[in-house]
């Protein structure tokens, strides 16, 4: 009967050796993930558009229409709010891994969306005509021209600049844990095209 416990508890010490080194083996390889472009580039397509920066302007715009003063030309002064939004499409960024050194390819950012607020606005200066006063139709017009004068005046500002900026920021911050997953340390490159 001893020389059964003896068999039993020799037979299982090794069974947990086994079991340790196989398990110690199965970590390691774990460890050991090769980070690769496409699945950097996968992990970028899914969050597809990203919006990294964002500008809140109140801007004025003059309209005018007609030729001939109290018949047919009215004009008026418009105050509005603006929201603009920029960012880049995520879709289109490109990953390349070339030893330990990740290069994110992205396109430059641009203008997404101009949103003039309607509840907003505010008509100062109204000069009516006599045959030309649809005032729906105006105020569609001074819509359409207000979102013209605030995409200008985007471009007079820091905001692709700052929305460039951003992307890198977060770009760098997603792909940390895939780098962050593999054995190796890897550098980051982000280029705009």
């Amino acid at each position: 009967m001893k020389k059964i416990h003896v068999i039993t508890a020799v037979v299982a010490s090794i069974a947990l050796i086994t079991v340790g080194f196989l398990g110690a083996r199965l970590l390691e390889k774990e460890d050991d993930i090769k980070v690769s472009a496409s699945s950097i580039e996968e992990k970028l397509s899914k969050c597809s558009d990203l919006t990294t920066a964002r500008l809140d302007y109140r801007g004025m715009i003059r309209y005018e229409d007609g030729d001939i003063q109290y018949i047919n030309k009215k004009s008026f002064s418009m105050i509005y709010d603006a929201h603009i939004k920029a960012g880049i499409d995520l879709s289109q960024a490109r990953a390349a891994v070339n030893g330990k050194k990740i290069t994110v390819t992205i396109p430059r950012p641009e203008i997404q969306d101009i949103v003039v607020d309607p509840d907003s606005l505010e008509f100062y200066d109204e000069k009516l005509a006599l045959f030309n006063w649809t005032k729906k139709e105006d105020t569609a017009k001074a819509m359409k021209a207000a979102k013209e004068d605030a995409d200008k005046k985007a471009a007079q500002t820091e905001l692709i600049k700052q929305a460039s900026e951003q992307a890198r920021t977060v770009i760098t911050t997603l792909l940390a844990p895939v780098a962050e997953e593999s054995s190796e340390e890897y550098i980051f490159e982000i280029i705009e095209q």
